[in-house]
């Protein structure tokens, strides 16, 4: 029998969904639920609170593609032994959304792969959500294939702020072309010279939208890149704030786009960002409602009108 709350049988706040939810505990051994000890572990069947697996991995395999399945990764530090591949279609890896706390840094932790990417996937219609991932250098926390189309990352706090800088320190990162892509609510914050927040690469259809890029030192030299072979990149509500550093673009595209097949909308940078947008050949990217701040301004900034 399903874990039984105070309020009926759906225990905390999990998405809404016909199939069946995976629970899942940060390690192997003990854990509280609700004032009760409980021990995790991977020969658990995860069907409820009480009897968590260990691993997130375990969770994906015992997961049914395209029935609608969650899997939950309770509050904690959950530390994968390897890259976690989310390689079957319409699967939910998400936090609790409900008590998840700021999203800024949410109270789920997903500890790095050391040599490898965190997450991998490879399937459609994927959703990844709730999360706070730290990343280490020259790693990606999330890289998705071109096989990853429809996939939807929110609410998940990202922290690059490794112990030394890299380019190929990635948040995002889409590697193939995949379509109709979401990156909504993420908070990602840097530390000096990474690499970009945000990877959209070659993809077809991705949108970037209220989210919040921090730099606190150094320079960060992209925060998001486009590929040339990339389409139809949106980037709406967005932040860029600087520290004691500087952002070099807020957004680089290549040349060789298509015209008009970027939409940057109502997206503030700080008066440290050298270039909100840059990169681009005239009249691929359109620009509406963007300010790049002045420090101390009191008139509300400059209106952003050109991509150099």
């Amino acid at each position: 029998m399903a874990y039984l709350s105070d309020y009926g049988g759906i225990w905390g706040s999990v998405p809404q969904t016909a199939g069946t939810i995976h629970w899942v505990a940060p390690g192997a051994g003990a854990y509280t639920i609700a004032g009760q000890s409980y021990t995790a572990s991977d020969n658990n069947d995860g069907l409820s609170p009480e009897r968590a697996l260990a691993s997130i991995g375990q969770a994906v395999t015992n997961a049914t593609a395209n029935a609608g399945d969650v899997i939950v990764a309770l509050p904690g530090t959950h530390a994968p032994s390897a890259s976690i591949a989310m390689s079957k279609a319409g699967v939910t890896l998400t936090g609790l959304p409900a008590g998840a706390g700021n999203f800024t840094h949410q109270k789920t932790t997903i500890s790095p792969v050391t040599g490898d990417q965190t997450i991998n996937v490879t399937a459609i219609q994927v959703e990844i959500a709730y999360l706070h991932f730290t990343v280490l250098t020259a790693d990606s926390a999330i890289d998705a294939t071109a096989a990853a189309s429809f996939l939807h990352v929110h609410h998940c706090s990202f922290d690059m702020n490794t112990a030394a800088v890299n380019a190929g320190t990635i948040g995002v990162d889409f590697i193939g072309a995949a379509n109709d892509v979401i990156v909504d609510t993420c908070y990602f914050n840097c530390d000096g010279a990474q690499g970009p927040a945000i990877v959209a690469g070659a993809t077809v259809g991705c949108l970037i939208q209220n989210c919040i890029f921090v730099c606190t030192a150094s320079t960060w030299v992209s925060a998001i890149t486009q590929a040339a072979a990339g389409r139809r990149l949106i980037v709406r509500h967005c932040d860029w704030q600087v520290g004691n550093g500087a952002i070099t673009n807020g957004i680089l595209g290549t040349t060789g786009g298509e015209v008009s097949m970027v939409l940057v909308s109502h997206c503030n940078f700080a008066d440290s960002v050298t270039k909100g947008v840059d990169g681009y050949d005239a009249g691929d990217a359109e620009i509406v409602e963007c300010y790049q701040a002045g420090l101390g301004s009191t008139d509300g900034g400059v209106l952003v009108v050109a991509t150099t």
